[in-house]
């Protein structure tokens, strides 16, 4: 009696992974127990009624000097609580820069950054992740409860067959909880430190037609627009 009873609640368990299909919409691995935890409910709106934004920025910059540019961007980006990941260095003619800024201090970071030439490109973007972040915990909270009783039930199985099949059960639930995990991990660094991705350039210098070809052409401007 007791051995088919552990057959059964084995048997509802697979069933509750693979016949689950309500709840989020963006639940793209393998369904859990949804009536566990509504991604929707008040519950978890009342978790995170901030939102999350992630922020990213693009400056294109001309500057007298590179490598003197690059330096006093680093250092302003370091004093501000943010680090350097990744750079590409072009010697004097150019490089390429990728920071970390703390999203607080995201705007004063650019405004420093920008001081250290004249910027040719700028765009800056936000992303708001709310949604997706209360979406993941909720599946997480789902599938940590899953695991709890698969473990359960593994300690009680006494079949081979059985234990086959909860141990499968439980793998591929634990790596959706890494998964998840991760994914949460990803979120909290982008939403926390916002990406600024920087293009430094020389600025050129004009011999002496050059000048003249300049003014020509500023003259020329001028006399189809004064003001816009």
């Amino acid at each position: 009696m007791k051995q088919m009873m552990l057959t059964l609640l084995v048997l509802l368990v697979i069933m509750t992974l693979t016949g689950c299909t309500t709840g989020s919409s963006k639940m793209s691995e393998s369904p859990v127990a949804c009536a566990l935890v509504d991604p929707g409910s008040s519950n978890m709106a009342e978790v995170r009624s901030d939102r999350m934004l992630i922020w990213k920025a693009s400056l294109n910059i001309q500057v007298w000097s590179v490598s003197n540019a690059v330096n006093e961007s680093i250092t302003f980006v370091e004093r501000k609580g943010g680090f350097v990941e990744k750079k590409s260095d072009g010697g004097e003619a150019s490089a390429s820069l990728t920071v970390r800024a703390p999203a607080k201090s995201f705007r004063e970071t650019l405004s420093g950054i920008e001081s250290v030439g004249t910027v040719t490109y700028r765009n800056i973007e936000g992303e708001d992740v709310t949604e997706d972040f209360i979406d993941v915990e909720a599946r997480l909270k789902n599938k940590l409860v899953l695991r709890d009783r698969l473990k359960q039930l593994l300690e009680k199985a006494t079949e081979v067959k059985d234990i086959l099949s909860i141990e499968t059960e439980l793998n591929r639930v634990q790596a959706d909880i890494d998964s998840m995990q991760g994914r949460i991990k990803s979120l909290k660094g982008q939403v926390e430190y916002a990406t600024v991705t920087l293009e430094f350039a020389r600025k050129p210098i004009l011999g002496p037609l050059g000048y003249l070809f300049k003014g020509l052409w500023w003259g020329v401007e001028k006399l189809f627009v004064i003001r816009e």
